[in-house]
């Protein structure tokens, strides 16, 4: 008998031991190692979470606030920024995180008692001592690291003041990737196709990116005042390839040859959703502030339209962009025909005062000259047998454009 006491008490001293040596192993993160950062504020708090109980993962986010705040509000702002993170309940009862590579889970068996390892309702820590209110009660402050996990899957020390989760941290991607950064864009130099005339130049980028990964850019020029739906209409008044429906719009489709896109919303559609492909812009890379019949654009502005369901917006509403790489779109009316160049033969090149071009065909033929911005500066028409000369003088031409080949 005495020997089975002593046994039974070494083994509770070994288990005291083993417990509060785990408990000293409780996985951490360091601040400069988060990549995700939600909020604003001059405090800034760690926030992982440990799904241990069904998978070994630990996700971790920061949190930044001022004044004062709970864990609570610190969860469910980071799962109001982050939708790959959803929080049920107020206790909260269940924490899911769902992506490309993860698919967990912290909600438990509603049979399952205290201890069982599907027991996995979720309990928290604040610096590595064990909450001691609920988590809509629980405050926060600067530099706190918060902890949530299963119960099941945590090792509490036998005084209850401390609780511990030894997954491995990992820090939560950005799921933004820095938006404003590698917002896609493109130069007014290479830029092919300019409508409009006038002192000011703006470029207008469409983004086809919820069906079709393509974007195009025109170059928009006038005078005086303009909005970003005139620049738009104006363009696809000058580019029957590109059609505007609605004032809003509702709807932009561009058809060619290589293309068939459409921005248009799935009625259906709810917010949020992959083809919720609403129109919207932004102008030098800020989130537009008024309807597009009313957003002003000035001078060397950047105009970006494309639908919300693949645009990226800051968190807090001041940006908004797209990724796809932009294309400038091709001007039809110099876009060239090498059949037809096939049978042209073009000298002297580059010209001094004048240059002649053979046509090997017969008939009416047109010969238009334009610059680089792609305006026709020169134009002779004629009607000319095969192999015949049509003579175009270059004497009103810039020297650039006397190279004409």
């Amino acid at each position: 008998m005495r020997k089975i006491f002593t046994l039974a008490f070494l083994m509770g001293i070994f288990g005291l031991f083993t417990t509060n040596l785990c408990a000293q192993q409780d996985a951490t993160i360091d601040p400069a190692d988060i990549q995700y950062w939600i909020g604003e504020g001059e405090n800034e708090v760690v926030v992982a979470l440990s799904w241990c109980s069904y998978t070994e993962t630990a996700l971790a986010w920061g949190y930044r606030f001022d004044g004062d705040a709970t864990v609570f509000q610190a969860l469910t702002d980071i799962a109001a920024a982050d939708e790959r993170l959803t929080v049920i309940g107020s206790a909260p009862t269940n924490i899911t995180y769902v992506d490309d590579e993860y698919n967990l889970t912290m909600c438990p068996n509603p049979d399952a008692q205290w201890g069982d390892p599907d027991y996995d309702v979720p309990m928290h820590s604040v610096n590595g001592l064990m909450g001691q209110n609920m988590m809509a009660e629980e405050p926060i402050h600067n530099n706190d690291f918060v902890k949530i996990g299963g119960v099941a899957c945590g090792i509490m020390s036998p005084d209850w003041t401390t609780i511990s989760w030894t997954t491995e941290i990992i820090p939560a991607t950005d799921p933004n990737a820095g938006g404003e950064v590698v917002d896609a864009t493109i130069t007014a130099d290479e830029i092919k196709y300019w409508i409009g005339e006038g002192e000011n130049e703006v470029v207008i980028a469409l983004s086809w990116c919820s069906y079709t990964e393509t974007a195009l850019a025109w170059g928009y020029r006038f005078d005086g005042d303009a909005t970003v739906f005139q620049a738009l209409t104006d363009i696809a008044a000058a580019d029957e390839r590109l059609t505007v429906v609605g004032t809003a719009p509702t709807n932009i489709t561009y058809v060619d040859d290589e293309y068939n896109l459409t921005m248009c919303p799935n009625p259906d559609a709810q917010w949020g959703d992959p083809d919720y492909d609403v129109p919207m812009h932004s102008v030098n890379g800020l989130m537009g502030m008024n309807m597009m019949a009313e957003e002003p654009i000035h001078n060397n502005d950047f105009v970006k339209i494309g639908g919300v369901a693949c645009g990226i917006m800051s968190d807090d509403w001041t940006t908004i962009s797209w990724t796809t790489e932009i294309l400038p779109a091709t001007d039809p009316h110099t876009a060239v025909n090498e059949n037809a160049l096939s049978s042209l033969i073009i000298y002297p090149n580059p010209a001094v005062n004048e240059a002649f071009v053979t046509v090997e065909n017969a008939g009416m033929t047109t010969i238009s000259v334009y610059d680089m911005q792609g305006r026709m500066v020169s134009t002779v028409s004629a009607d000319v047998m095969a192999g015949e000369q049509v003579r175009i003088s270059t004497e009103m031409l810039n020297g650039g454009l006397r190279n004409l080949w």
